[in-house]
């Protein structure tokens, strides 16, 4: 297992996210989204919280998180999302274009907060592998379009989300769907408008990311075993959050968290 990943690491550009554990002061860390003092509309104190402090999670509460969304603060603009509009700027796969492995070290205290729906969360990165999110997590499967306000939260518990450009090549992605579903019960499916057109398909981890032009089977299956279920929260529970749902995740694999991708499953 661990040569398979060696081999894997040497073939793609891998950029490192260092932060030592020494340079890190807050529970936070790296906290970049923090919001400054209390909104007039702040009712995030009429919500259950846990014992760290946060707003509860997956708790579904009118005050808080209900799984609307009625300020539009989390870019759901309906099918713009998720459909690509012009067939001309059909992102073809090159085998030329290098995938690049994308990894952050983030401290084992790091504590990314809950926060309700009228607080908007911001990221400091194209495509985050941690920070805060919402209360609720996605259900587990595949959907027109998810925020990634949810999705974010799903990565803290050891999921693997699939974001692709609505114009990538259709084979692209449906090899890499197919992937998925026969390697794991939590991942989330999204098409995401803002990936380049270079790399318009990442898998996305806690902590770790892969951009590809072109679908390496053998590496994505490397990159679920590696960086799938190694998350700080332990939570298997299926969310609570299912706009845009297309597809429930399969159940069959349900529990199967130390036997990712078993043959013949994956097999394309």
């Amino acid at each position: 297992m661990l040569i398979k990943f060696t081999v894997f690491i040497t073939v793609c550009q891998v950029v490192l996210g260092a932060v030592a554990d020494s340079e890190w002061v807050g529970k936070r860390f790296p906290d970049e989204n923090v919001i400054d003092g209390i909104q007039e509309d702040d009712t995030t104190f009429l919500a259950p919280h846990d014992n760290h402090g946060r707003v509860e999670m997956g708790i579904k509460n009118k005050d808080c998180d209900s799984g609307e969304d009625p300020k539009g603060l989390d870019g759901d603009l309906g099918p713009i999302n998720y459909i690509c509009f012009d067939k001309r700027i059909k992102f073809q796969p090159d085998p030329t274009v290098h995938p690049v492995l994308h990894v952050d070290h983030i401290p084992k205290k790091y504590m990314p907060w809950h926060y309700c729906m009228n607080q908007s969360i911001e990221y400091n990165t194209l495509v985050p592998t941690y920070g805060d999110h919402r209360p609720l997590w996605p259900r587990y499967g595949e959907y027109t379009f998810v925020p990634k306000q949810r999705w974010v939260h799903s990565l803290e518990h050891g999921s693997i989300v699939m974001l692709y450009h609505p114009c990538a090549n259709g084979n692209e992605v449906n090899i890499l769907k197919k992937i998925i579903k026969g390697c794991l019960y939590q991942y989330v499916i999204t098409a995401f408008n803002e990936l380049e057109a270079k790399r318009p398909i990442v898998l996305v981890a806690w902590g770790a990311r892969l951009e590809l032009s072109k679908v390496d089977p053998e590496m994505v299956i490397n990159f679920i075993r590696k960086f799938a279920y190694k998350a700080p929260e332990k939570v298997t529970n299926d969310g609570q959050y299912d706009k845009n749902l297309l597809e429930p995740a399969s159940i069959k694999f349900k529990g199967q968290e130390n036997s990712l991708c078993p043959l013949p499953s994956y097999v394309i």
